[in-house]
């Protein structure tokens, strides 16, 4: 019994070797590709040990059976212009790698992926699969591939137990691009792969995903950019809306020159100013200003030497040119100092009851952590789905913006709600104010119509007064027989009834402090003529417009027109002489008047005793000083009589 099991234990372990050793011979020696190598669909070839390179040009060297194993082991997969020898590389070169592969992992490749900004021809197992650019030993000739959004090349992989691939590759720019821009170069070697199902359907959509994911953030940035730079207008003494301004429109920058690609075919010396210099200048700069914008925003003054970090966005950009610290460690140690102030300058803003602080810090932290995730993913220390990597992406440039147009946004609601609370209660005051001035108003105009009735009835009682005392006169002037005694009496009468016939005049009127003179006028001048007998041979004509006075100055002018035109009456026209008299009343400017009345008689005798009495001549001067007037006659042909006066006011009684 024993020396059977023996033999299967023999026969077992010589089974093993010989499995052992063929697999050995068939994996040990070449990569092997198999399922778990995929990431997200993506296989890339990353086998450090197994790419082989040669520099000059030889098609032969397409031949899977050909032996390179005396070439160089180099791997061209993110390989830096700097990591290549001068002395292997005189702008072209081949790379051929040697697989083994799973039939069921081949049958699941349906594309090649492939980015490089050189010049490349794909060959698999011999077979020119795929070309990029236009490949040249000449660089005037060489067209370089531009690694764009295009979709992944359909590649169909025949099973084979050894599959190998080679790559004809130029790139005669990329040592003088790294002389020029440094770190900002694009590598001078390839990245290179296979990809399934999964990726291919991420490869299609590869250009409207990043485009839309643009969108997005160009479009947030472009609405908070407008409404920023509104707020800064709007209050430009606020400097914290100016710094605001200044990040949104940096991160703005930024989001379109990361994403250049998407509108413009570049090559590897004009992509790194766009896609690095200023993509990395310009978020540095906006960055950089994070914690002072919130320092400033909060008023925390002992932090306002924060703007001095944006120093550190300028020392960035140039630490990759001259290359002084370590690039990873470097970003991360700043963005780790910049989320330590921000940290401690959100603390004292909570503290001091700062209301929606809190959205300023999801936003400033937020723009923080999103970036360190982006750096890390983009260092190869951590890996993000592609739906992730897009949100992180779009977070990343616009969390502090909007977090900062939140807080905005809430604190003016605050002020709003707070003012519209305030015109509330003034509504309120007002309304009850109004309420009582519509009370006392209506107590005033009550007032004001008993005042207006009353004032009616007074001058409606003095002219009834001045009526009787005209008609005691009337009554006297009939018992009187003297002549000169009967004048008397007859211009004391006409006296009385100029004065009544005003008062007549302001009780009839809607204005009880005016007298429309004209009107007034042609009642003064016919009861006149009616009293001393007159109306046919004298005619009165009276040219002026309708013009209203107080009744300071009306009742003087009233006494000058009957004193003037009775003494026309009475002297100018003598032996029964028909005549005319002009009077009219004038507006020459302002509050200027002149009073005009003239006759065509006889004249007035400049020399010799006056006829009558005199009296109407004293009473004219004393009326016409009276109105602070100046009298003005003329005799040389009929008399002519001007005053000319002022407007009279309440104050110069």
């Amino acid at each position: 019994m024993k020396p059977s099991i023996s033999k299967y234990l023999y026969f077992l372990v010589y089974v093993f070797i010989i499995f052992y050793f063929s697999t050995l011979d068939s994996y040990g020696q070449n990569p092997h590709v198999d399922a778990s190598l995929f990431k997200e669909g993506l296989l890339e070839l990353k086998f450090n040990d197994g790419w082989r390179y040669q520099r000059g040009d030889n098609l032969e060297w397409a031949n899977p059976d050909f032996d390179d194993a005396d070439w160089h082991k180099i791997n061209p997969i993110g390989l830096k212009a700097y990591q290549m020898q001068d002395s292997l590389w005189s702008g072209y070169g081949w790379w051929r790698i040697t697989f083994t592969a799973d039939p069921n992992t081949m049958e699941a490749i349906e594309r090649l992926y492939f980015s490089s900004w050189g010049a490349a021809e794909i060959y698999l197992d011999g077979e020119l699969v795929e070309t990029y650019g236009n490949f040249s030993t000449d660089s005037q000739l060489e067209k370089t591939h531009t690694p764009n959004y295009e979709p992944d090349r359909p590649l169909k992989i025949n099973p084979k137990d050894v599959h190998t691939l080679a790559v004809r590759f130029s790139n005669h720019q990329a040592k003088n691009n790294f002389k020029i821009f440094r770190y900002f170069a694009e590598n001078l070697g390839f990245d290179i792969g296979f990809s399934t199902a999964v990726r291919a359907k991420y490869s299609d959509f590869r250009y409207p995903n990043s485009f839309a994911t643009l969108s997005v953030i160009v479009a947030v940035l472009f609405i908070l950019l407008v409404l920023h730079v509104l707020l800064y207008f709007k209050f430009r003494k606020e400097e914290p809306y100016l710094v605001i301004t200044l990040i949104t429109f940096f991160f703005l920058c930024a989001a379109l020159c990361a994403h250049i690609l998407l509108f413009f075919k570049l090559n590897g010396f004009t992509n790194p100013i766009f896609s690095s210099i200023l993509n990395s200048a310009a978020f540095g700069l906006g960055y950089g200003l994070l914690p002072y914008s919130l320092s400033s925003l909060f008023r925390i003054e002992k932090f306002y030497w924060t703007r001095h970090l944006v120093w550190l966005a300028l020392l960035r950009t140039a630490n990759y040119f001259i290359p002084v610290f370590n690039f990873i460690l470097f970003d991360a140690s700043i963005i780790l100092a910049v989320i330590v102030l921000m940290v401690i300058i959100m603390r004292i803003a909570i503290k001091e009851k700062n209301k929606g602080a809190l959205y300023v810090t999801f936003g400033a932290i937020g723009t923080s952590v999103f970036l360190l995730v982006n750096r890390m993913v983009n260092a190869e220390i951590i890996t993000l789905s592609t739906f992730l990597y897009y949100i992180d992406l779009i977070l990343l440039y616009i969390s502090y913006p909007l977090g900062i147009y939140i807080y905005i946004t809430n604190q003016y609601g605050r002020l709003f709600l707070a003012m519209e609370q305030e015109v509330q209660d003034r509504t309120h005051q007002l309304n009850a104010m109004i309420a009582n001035l519509t009370q006392t108003q209506k107590e005033l105009s009550t007032k004001n119509d008993e005042n207006v009735l009353l004032l009616k009835e007074i001058h409606h009682r003095v002219k009834n007064n001045l009526e009787v005392v005209s008609g005691l006169l009337a009554l006297q002037f009939a018992k009187i027989e003297d002549p000169n005694i009967q004048e008397v009496m007859l211009a004391s009468q006409n006296r009385v009834k100029s004065m009544g016939i005003l008062h007549q005049k302001l009780y009839q009127s809607e204005h009880l402090a005016f007298i429309e003179m004209k009107n007034y006028f042609e009642n003064l001048c016919e009861n006149i003529l009616d009293s001393y007998n007159e109306t046919d041979r004298i005619n009165v004509n009276i040219e002026m417009t309708e013009l209203e006075l107080d009744v300071d100055t009306a009742v003087p002018l009233g006494l000058i027109v009957n004193e003037l035109l009775t003494n026309s009456l009475k002297y100018a026209f003598p032996k029964g002489q028909k005549g005319n008299i002009e009077l009219s009343l004038k507006n020459l400017n302002n509050d200027n008047f002149q009073l005009k009345i003239s006759d065509n008689g006889v004249g007035k005798p400049l020399i010799g005793k006056a006829l009558g009495t005199g009296f109407g001549t004293q009473l004219v001067d004393l009326l016409t000083r009276q109105i602070d007037g100046k009298l003005i006659q003329d005799v040389s042909n009929g008399t002519l009589i001007l005053i000319n006066f002022e407007r009279q006011v309440a104050a110069k009684v």
